[in-house]
C-alpha cells in the first residue's frame, strides 16, 4: 500500500510545461544521470531496494498536447522511460500517459477530473492506473486551493515463477486516495506549494505531507528546496504479546495466528524527506539541473533508522512545434475599487512573461508575470484613470520576444507593423 501511494503521487508530480488557449504542444527529451543508495528515491518508478546502491543514467522522450478556449481546457503527456544501472542489472524500461481537463465555472472556481495510466518493468512487471475528480479555488491571482480524491490501481505480475493463485490475487492492489493542494506567489520571484494526502478508508493510517519551495534567482536560474513527512500505519500479530512481527503487516495472508494469547500492535514506518536542486534555462530549447534528496526511514517495530540519498544532474531539451494559436496571448483585465488593476493571461511558451507600457514609461523589461496554473499569468498594477496602450515580452534565457494578442484582446496599431494592447480603466 506503502509503495502504490508513493508511486501515484511521484507521478502525478512530474514536471509538466503550460499550455495556451487554442492548440498547443511541446516535446521533450529529459536525460539524467547520477547514484542513489535507494532506488525509492527515484523520480519515476520508487521502488523500495537498497541492495542498489548504483549510478544510473535515465532517458525519457515525451510529448505534451494541450487544448483551451474559454472556460475549458485539457491536456495529455505522454512519455516512455528507458534506465539502465551502472552494474549487471537489467535495466528498468516503462511507459506513462497522463490526462487532464478543466472548466472553470466561475472566475475562482474551477472543476475537472485527472488520470493516469503506466506500465514499468523493473524486477516485477508493475501496472499503474487512476483517475480523480479535481475542485481548484482561487481565492486571489496568487493562491490556489486544490482538492483531489479517486481510486487507483497497482499490479504486480512476473518475477518469482513460484508464486501462486493467492499471491498473484493480493499482488492487485487497490488505494482510495485524498490530496490537499496549496500553490502561492508572495512575489515573482518566490513559489511555494504544499500537499497533504492520504488513504480514504483511514485518513489517519496512511498520511503524508510535502512542501517545497522556488526561488528564481535571476531570469534563467532557479533554486529549490523541498521536504517531506510520511508515516504508513499497520498491525503485526503476536503470541502472549511476545515476540515481533515483521515489516509491512504480519504474516503471509494477513489473518492472525491462533490461540488464546494473541496481540495485535500498531505499528508505523515513518519516512523524512529533503531535497535541494538548481536548474539552469539555457535559452528556450535547452534546460539544465542538479538535483540532491535524502531519505530517512525509521520502524517503530524494530527501533531501525537509515539513512538514504540520491544525487543527480540532467538536461533536458525542448521543442515547441506550432500548432493553432499557440504563440498569442488571451488578455483579461479586472478592477476593483482601489484601482488596483488585475491582468490575467492565458499563454504558453517556457520563459519569464513581463508587461510593459504607458503606465510605467515603457521600462524595460516591465512588470513581471507571476504563474498561476499550467497556462494561466498573473500581475497587480495601480493605475489612474485613463487609456493605456502595453505589450507583453517573454524573455527565455537570452532571448526576448514579443507575444501576439488573441483576435479577442483590444489591440491598436503600434507604428512598426506590429500591435499593442489597449485598456480602459474607469
Amino acid at each position: 500500500m506503502k509503495k502504490l501511494l508513493v508511486a501515484i503521487i511521484g507521478l502525478l508530480l512530474l514536471p509538466t510545461e503550460g499550455f495556451s488557449q487554442d492548440w498547443q504542444s511541446v516535446i521533450m527529451l529529459n536525460s539524467r544521470s547520477g547514484y542513489t543508495s535507494n532506488t525509492y528515491l527515484n523520480p519515476f518508478l520508487s521502488e523500495w531496494d537498497r541492495s542498489a546502491d548504483v549510478g544510473y543514467l535515465m532517458v525519457s522522450p515525451m510529448g505534451q498536447l494541450g487544448m483551451s478556449s474559454d472556460r475549458f481546457s485539457s491536456d495529455l503527456t505522454a512519455g516512455v522511460v528507458y534506465e539502465p544501472f551502472f552494474d549487471d542489472r537489467d535495466a528498468w524500461s516503462g511507459a506513462f500517459a497522463l490526462m487532464g481537463a478543466r472548466y472553470r465555472v466561475a472566475d475562482r472556481i474551477s472543476l475537472g477530473a485527472e488520470g493516469g495510466i503506466s506500465r514499468f518493468s523493473t524486477f516485477l512487471e508493475r501496472d499503474l492506473y487512476w483517475v480523480q475528480p479535481v475542485l481548484s479555488w482561487s481565492p486571489s491571482p496568487f493562491t490556489q486551493l486544490r482538492f483531489k480524491a479517486g481510486s487507483s490501481f497497482r499490479k504486480l505480475s512476473g518475477g518469482d515463477s513460484e508464486m501462486n493463485e493467492m499471491e498473484q490475487e493480493q499482488s492487485t492492489q487497490r488505494f482510495d486516495s485524498y490530496t490537499f493542494e496549496l500553490e502561492t506567489w508572495p512575489n515573482f520571484r518566490w513559489q511555494f506549494r504544499s500537499s497533504l494526502f492520504g488513504n480514504l478508508d483511514d485518513p489517519a493510517a496512511n498520511i503524508g505531507l510535502r512542501a517545497s519551495a522556488d526561488y528564481w534567482a535571476t531570469r534563467s536560474l532557479q533554486l529549490s528546496l523541498s521536504s517531506g513527512l510520511e508515516r504508513y500505519q499497520f498491525q503485526i500479530f503476536t503470541e502472549n504479546g511476545g515476540g515481533g512481527g515483521p515489516p509491512g503487516g504480519g504474516p503471509p495472508g494477513g489473518g492472525p495466528p491462533g490461540g488464546d494469547g494473541t496481540q495485535v500492535l500498531d505499528e508505523a514506518d515513518r519516512l523524512v524527506r529533503a531535497g535541494a536542486g538548481a536548474s539552469y534555462q539555457v535559452n528556450r530549447n535547452v534546460a539544465l539541473s542538479l538535483q540532491g534528496d535524502y531519505l530517512n526511514y525509521y520502524s517503530t517495530v524494530t527501533g531501525e533508522s537509515t539513512g538514504d540519498f540520491h544525487v543527480s544532474a540532467g538536461v533536458r531539451l525542448s521543442y515547441f512545434p506550432r500548432m493553432g494559436g499557440r504563440g498569442k496571448a488571451d488578455v483579461e483585465w479586472r478592477q476593483n475599487d482601489t484601482q488596483a488593476v488585475i491582468l490575467n493571461l492565458k499563454h504558453s511558451d517556457d520563459g519569464q512573461l513581463y508587461i510593459l507600457g504607458d503606465f510605467n514609461d515603457w521600462d524595460h523589461p516591465g512588470v513581471p508575470l507571476s504563474r498561476q496554473s499550467s497556462n494561466r499569468y498573473a500581475a497587480q498594477l495601480s493605475l489612474s484613470s485613463g487609456v493605456y496602450e502595453y505589450k507583453i515580452l517573454l524573455i527565455s534565457g537570452s532571448e526576448e520576444t514579443w507575444i501576439d494578442f488573441s483576435d479577442e484582446t483590444y489591440t491598436v496599431p503600434d507604428g512598426f507593423g506590429g500591435e499593442n494592447g489597449l485598456i480602459f480603466i474607469d
